[in-house]
């Protein structure tokens, strides 16, 4: 009996193209009808059409500015476009010059620069999850384990915590306590990894032993915290434990697939377009196309978009000449549209109500415990695993670090209902707060290092 031949190299791609294809194919089912309402513009005639770029254009303007404002302020672009974001809604735009205001930014035009920020945020995630250091988690060792993990359980309590107190006032109706609970929690624990990344860099501390630790650390707690807001996503969407059956079970077999099928072909594809001009450009179109297809998909399991293009990062080779080329070509097209997901935020809440002293009390409460758990507990865990005092301390300003990341989180948690417009605008305080001491901190313990460049996945933060 004669042995079963191995597939030859022509059957092996011509299999992996046959199941990207078809994996490409069921996402764009999903994904086609709910960015084609884009097309909708048109029903409002040329008019429409004009002022959505000049819109378009505006935020873009102004959020690059507020950028450059920013970088030359020695602190992340992000932070810039953040408050950029928010002062062309209703906090600042609105009160200074409302008729300019709702001229400039029609409500009939948001829901279309939505989904052009939505799309922009699908891809900085997607490339997110193809900068996670998975070598650096291969090998972190006991103390990045310690470390990742108190650094994400610590928060997540004091979270839980904080939500008990705060579900009576600022629990939106018709959420259960344990998602709203569960969700506070995750949002305590998130360290924004591309930021933190981009702040070493920019401290020289990206190739030292700290900054090292730092990312592994980073690395391990952002995974942990994916996992948990996964879970957490479910359990909103299902509302009951049995109603969440159906939705982690399509999850489970999405993930399988994705692993068992479509990472090899992927892979296997990548390896042909290294040495091949042809067929980089096909795998560079495969690979956006994924990413949008595997947000598609993981949005109609009812567990959020940002899972699915995470997924899509992490399962890359991480030193492939056409995902390096993917990340600075993507990421360069993410800088631009960027503003737009902040704008997008800052149309949809007034940070005015903050002047309640409760509302501010509540505010300043959560910037205390966000602080205190993830800085306090990572430094006190860094100096128990034998680092210096120092170290601990850089160590927990590292993973303080919140961002874009935090962003994207509790943006989707105010999408899916599971916090209001009160508690949102608290969480974007925190985010400004943690994300702008971060750099002058690591500056004041000053931990050594020299001038490295940024990864190319990070320029866009």
């Amino acid at each position: 009996m004669k042995a079963p031949r191995e597939p030859t190299g022509h059957g092996r791609t011509t299999a992996a193209v046959a199941v990207i294809v078809a994996a490409v194919a069921a996402g764009m089912v999903h994904a086609v009808p709910a960015f084609g309402q884009l097309a909708a513009l048109r029903h409002g005639g040329w008019v429409l059409v004009l002022r959505f770029l000049l819109a378009t254009a505006l935020i873009i303007v102004a959020g690059r500015l507020g950028g450059w404002v920013s970088t030359r302020c020695r602190q992340p672009r992000v932070i810039g476009e953040m408050a950029v974001g928010i002062a062309l809604g209703p906090t600042l735009l609105g009160q200074v010059a409302p008729q300019a205001q709702h001229f400039l930014f029609p409500p009939v035009l948001v829901p279309h620069l939505g989904l052009v920020a939505q799309l922009a945020i699908i891809y900085f995630v997607f490339l997110l999850g193809a900068d996670l250091p998975l070598d650096l988690l291969r090998g972190s060792g006991r103390r990045v384990a310690a470390l990742g993990t108190t650094m994400v359980a610590v928060p997540f309590a004091c979270g839980l915590l904080l939500a008990a107190g705060l579900a009576a006032a600022y629990r939106p109706a018709g959420v259960g306590p344990l998602p709203f609970l569960l969700f506070v929690g995750t949002s305590m624990s998130i360290t924004a990894f591309p930021v933190l990344v981009r702040i070493l860099a920019g401290h020289g501390l990206v190739q030292t032993r700290i900054g090292t630790l730092g990312l592994a650390t980073a690395g391990v707690g952002d995974a942990l915290s994916w996992c948990l807001l996964i879970v957490v996503v479910a359990l909103a969407h299902g509302g009951s434990a049995a109603a969440v059956l159906p939705t982690a079970g399509w999850l489970v077999l999405f993930v399988a697939v994705t692993l068992v099928l479509v990472r090899p072909a992927l892979r296997h594809l990548l390896a042909a377009a290294e040495d091949n001009a042809g067929w980089r450009r096909v795998s560079t179109a495969a690979l956006v196309l994924c990413a949008l297809s595997g947000a598609a998909v993981t949005d109609w399991i009812g567990v959020h978009a940002i899972f699915g293009a995470l997924l899509a990062g992490v399962i890359l080779p991480r030193e492939n000449r056409v995902v390096r080329d993917l990340a600075r070509t993507v990421g360069r097209g993410v800088t631009v549209v960027l503003p737009l997901f902040f704008a997008v935020i800052g149309f949809s809440v007034h940070v005015g109500f903050l002047g309640d002293p409760r509302d501010l009390l509540t505010c300043g409460l959560m910037v205390l415990v966000a602080i205190g758990s993830k800085l306090g507990t990572t430094a006190l865990v860094g100096r128990l695993t034998g680092l210096t005092w120092r170290e601990s301390a850089g160590l927990g300003v590292m993973v303080n670090c919140r961002g874009l990341t935090e962003l994207v989180v509790v943006s989707a948690g105010l999408s899916l209902g599971i916090i209001g417009q009160d508690l949102f605008v608290m969480f974007v305080a925190m985010t400004l707060v943690t994300t702008a001491m971060t750099g002058p901190l690591l500056g004041r313990l000053q931990l050594g290092g020299v001038r490295a460049p940024a990864r190319a996945v990070a320029d866009f933060v």
